[in-house]
């Protein structure tokens, strides 16, 4: 692998590592920091659990001007789901939870106000009416995984049309598996992920961060536009809107909010992830791979019977609120919304608020994260993780890596 250390200015520096014919991604990772508003970044490449691209560079940090280093953490937001929905699938695969039994089956209180036959399917795909809070909640309160359940459980699911097929929201998936994984297994999520997958694979990956790794933990910024584009659903009059959007607001007005102790160490499973790209890029290699070897071949994480059902189609709708078609696997994964060619074409993971991307790509066996500290609006404001995408896709094809026979 060639070896970068790059200042291109006092204050911009870029590090890390390229296999050779990955210069495209070099050089949209420099570009994404000299001209696309990046702030602090990583990108990396996993071919199984074995790196390929490794890069970081900028600013860590704001507000102290701290590098971002090799070792740097940072949140992903809603790409948190993708690492719920593993954790969550580990026991699936031990037989230890049926994605379609009733959630009430293993949480019996779960089963008030007419949500007995709601299935852990239909959770993890956000097609279970169950995508926002009736009860008020702070900022403060969402912090609290029990009480959370508590409520979740005691609530009746949306009868409002609007909740037919996905409906997404940003919280309660998260909190319903994470009490899952404690009823089922008898450990909180962050235990159980930490014993049973990011100790035994060697992922720097963590649901909320204790103090001993708060010098290596991003400091999140918002971009401009960014909370701008979600006006029409931070300040909407519609109940269903507010219950989803508002209760509490996903990203709260004050990026401080990140920085906070209680925010930084809290169990969101939906949105509270953190780890290095490093990290993300490896699960995800491990998941890529596992999703097309052999059936009688010993997984390394999850077993191809289990990852088949998990990446196989079972939702694809407009969300009516958000007006975005969306496409979950059986298993949460979030899918492309149609197939294609090439080696990306029939990726799975999922995306986070901001910008950015944790993937898997089994025709080529690659595991892929970018993540970054500032989070830029949706759309043409924001070419970061797509150019880099493009880039990967261009120098896979170009290097003519083995494909997998499509699924």
């Amino acid at each position: 692998m060639e070896l970068i250390h790059v200042t291109i200015a006092a204050e911009l520096h870029i590090a890390g590592y390229v296999a050779p014919g990955f210069e495209r991604v070099r050089a949209e990772f420099e570009r994404n920091l000299v001209e696309r508003d990046e702030l602090g970044a990583a990108f990396s490449v996993h071919l199984g659990d074995q790196p390929l691209v490794d890069l970081w560079g900028g600013v860590a940090d704001a507000g102290t001007a701290a590098r971002w280093e090799r070792d740097t953490l940072q949140t992903i937001f809603s790409g948190s789901k993708g690492i719920t929905v593993t954790a969550l699938l580990r026991l699936v695969d031990r037989g230890d939870l049926d994605l379609d039994r009733p959630v009430a089956f293993y949480w019996p209180e779960f089963a008030a106000a007419g949500k007995s036959r709601i299935t852990v399917r239909e959770v993890v795909t956000f097609t279970g009416r169950l995508p926002g809070l009736w009860a008020p909640v702070s900022q403060h309160q969402a912090n609290d995984p029990v009480e959370m359940a508590r409520l979740i459980a005691a609530q009746e699911p949306e009868s409002d049309d609007r909740a037919q097929g996905i409906l997404y929201g940003p919280f309660t998936a998260g909190w319903i598996m994470g009490e899952l994984v404690r009823r089922v297994d008898g450990r909180p999520l962050d235990r159980f992920f930490q014993a049973e997958l990011a100790r035994p694979l060697d992922l720097d990956i963590h649901f909320g961060t204790g103090p001993e790794l708060w010098p290596r933990l991003a400091r999140t910024s918002y971009g401009t536009n960014f909370l701008a584009q979600f006006t029409g659903f931070f300040h909407s009059g519609d109940p269903l809107t507010q219950r989803i959007w508002q209760n509490p607001q996903p990203f709260p007005d004050d990026e401080g909010v990140w920085a906070t102790p209680e925010r930084r160490a809290a169990l969101i499973p939906a949105i509270n992830v953190s780890g290095t790209a490093r990290a993300f890029a490896k699960l995800y290699g491990i998941l890529a791979a596992d999703a097309v070897r052999s059936p009688d071949e010993p997984p390394l994480l999850l077993s191809r019977r289990t990852l088949d059902d998990a990446r196989r189609v079972h939702a694809r709708k407009t969300d009516q609120l958000i007006d975005v078609v969306m496409a979950y696997g059986g298993g949460g994964y979030r899918l492309r919304t149609a197939e294609r060619p090439g080696p990306d074409g029939e990726t799975f993971g999922h995306d986070g608020g901001g910008g950015s991307a944790n993937q898997a790509w089994p025709r080529v066996g690659l595991g892929v994260s970018y993540v970054m500290n500032r989070l830029i609006a949706l759309g043409p404001d924001d070419k970061r993780a797509g150019s880099l995408l493009k880039a990967l896709a261009a120098d896979v094809a170009d290097l003519g890596l083995p494909t997998a026979p499509r699924s």
